[in-house]
């Protein structure tokens, strides 16, 4: 009840938004067309152009809105950086528009081709968004709250008095939240086990009936922190976790993070059958379509293999997929012959890594590497950066043995480092082309650092999630950031 709870409150809260945004840029458009034309309909902008606009920027909006994961009610917390990033958002979508009408040989017939109108829309469209996120979002979103009848939502804050009471006013700011959440500080001593400390916030919830929790830890290392989260997350209890280390991994909720206290946000509902069944479909036609978008590269690279070293052009290897089933791995390969028989090596390297010897300075910081940079081809050293060596796995996505999005399949013998209960919830799920910690951290994160993300993913996952991981490998890929 308390998860189906927080997804109405987040549902209303999109679905609020989502009526404003609409009518917001119908709204910028007609004021536009009035300045520059005279009129609301003339022959320079016919009616089809006006909603061909439309379509264009309601479409894009709400693909950036996931992306910058917008559309969720704590957003309403930090108001300054709310605006910031709806701001940036709408220039950068302004931006593209422009481009493609370039490209598109100005169709005027579908859309509005006025450089000069377009730059109306674009200020009508922040000064209305800005007021409507600042003052009519938040207000008309609580008065539905209320006349649907959701009362107040009790939450208990756990942990440092003072940190605690700095990450309430800062919620109470929030013109939604003042008026939705009941929030209460407990700043009695817990257990320093995880497991005690769980049935203790629980016990307390009990008593108080409180429906979720807030846990500001102190100098728990990961561990601690997952083995707390998968049982309140496994008890069906939203929550939010605070930590000095979550500021470390590079991922972590902007919107409620205080001072040098990163947050997390633990709060969606999980994957239902029919969702996985959807979702199948979704790694199906992404995989389709990642195929022929990338062919001109696959053909490119395929040759480029072949006749710059001995050996064949795909690598295959045994890797373990969801429920620990074996399956065969595919990768360009992008190492000599001679080099690609190094598993002793890579074993050696990977307890290394487990206990965080394995780290090297590279002047930047410190990376986590296996690969000797001598047994790559020149091919390989492009293919590797550029993370084009997975391309391959598509097959694998198609044949149903990962995902577009999961954490990283592992090697037989890196089974034993699996060895405690939160690290093996990676099993659960199919394992992934990209992940939350090959986008935000990829070779400059530790072992544990790494498998904690995986770990967020694994009992955090969402649609919207999943679409921003997706677009944002795009440009990892690009670039190269963190590649070896």
């Amino acid at each position: 009840m308390p998860l189906r709870r927080s997804h109405q409150i987040n549902r209303l809260y999109f679905l609020t938004l989502l009526f404003y945004d609409f009518a917001i840029i119908a709204a910028s458009i007609l004021i536009a067309v009035r300045m520059r034309f005279g009129q609301f309909v003339s022959p320079e902008v016919p009616l089809t152009a006006m909603v061909g606009t439309w379509v264009f920027l309601n479409f894009f909006q709400m693909l950036a809105m996931m992306v910058e994961n917008l559309y969720v009610v704590r957003t309403t917390v930090n108001r300054s950086m709310n605006i910031f990033r709806t701001v940036r958002m709408i220039f950068a979508i302004t931006v593209l528009y422009i481009l493609y009408l370039f490209l598109a040989h100005f169709p005027s017939d579908s859309y509005i081709c006025s450089r000069l109108t377009i730059i109306y829309v674009m200020f009508f469209w922040i000064s209305l968004t800005a007021v409507s996120r600042l003052l009519l979002v938040p207000r008309t979103f609580s008065l539905i709250a209320r006349l649907l009848g959701m009362n107040r939502v009790p939450i208990i804050i756990f942990g440092d008095e003072r940190i605690s009471q700095s990450i309430r006013n800062s919620m109470m700011r929030s013109t939604a939240y003042a008026k939705l959440l009941d929030l209460s500080i407990c700043s009695d001593r817990l257990p320093d086990d995880p497991d005690g400390k769980f049935q203790a916030c629980m016990d307390i919830m009990e008593k108080r009936r409180a429906r979720e929790i807030m846990m500001v830890f102190g100098n728990e290392d990961f561990d601690d922190i997952a083995r707390f989260s998968m049982l309140t997350r496994r008890a069906g209890v939203p929550f939010v976790i605070f930590s000095t280390r979550i500021l470390e991994l590079g991922y972590f909720d902007p919107w409620l993070t205080t001072g040098n206290y990163g947050a997390m946000t633990f709060c969606s509902r999980g994957w239902t059958a029919n969702f996985r069944r959807l979702w199948r479909l979704v790694d199906l036609a992404a995989s389709i379509t990642g195929i022929v978008l990338f062919l001109p590269v696959i053909l490119l690279t395929v040759p480029a293999i072949a006749l710059t070293s001995r050996g064949g052009v795909l690598f295959r290897q045994t890797r373990i997929g969801r429920d620990r089933k074996p399956f065969t791995f595919y990768k360009f390969r992008s190492m000599r012959t001679d080099a690609e028989d190094r598993h002793t090596d890579h074993r050696k390297y990977f307890r290394e890594y487990v206990s965080g010897s394995a780290a090297s300075d590279t002047g930047n910081g410190k990376v986590f590497k296996s690969v000797n940079p001598r047994a790559l081809t020149p091919v390989g050293r492009i293919i590797r950066k550029t993370s084009l060596d997975e391309l391959p796995q598509m097959l694998n996505v198609l044949k149903g043995e990962m995902s577009i999005v999961g954490p990283r399949p592992c090697i037989d013998y890196e089974l034993e480092h699996y060895d405690r209960e939160w690290l093996q919830q990676r099993f659960t799920v199919k394992p992934g082309l990209t992940g939350i910690w090959q986008v935000y951290g990829r070779s400059r994160l530790s072992f544990e650092k790494s498998q904690f993300l995986d770990f967020v993913y694994v009992i955090s996952r969402t649609d919207g999630l999943n679409l921003r991981l997706i677009l944002m490998t795009f440009p990892m890929m690009l670039f190269g950031k963190g590649g070896l």
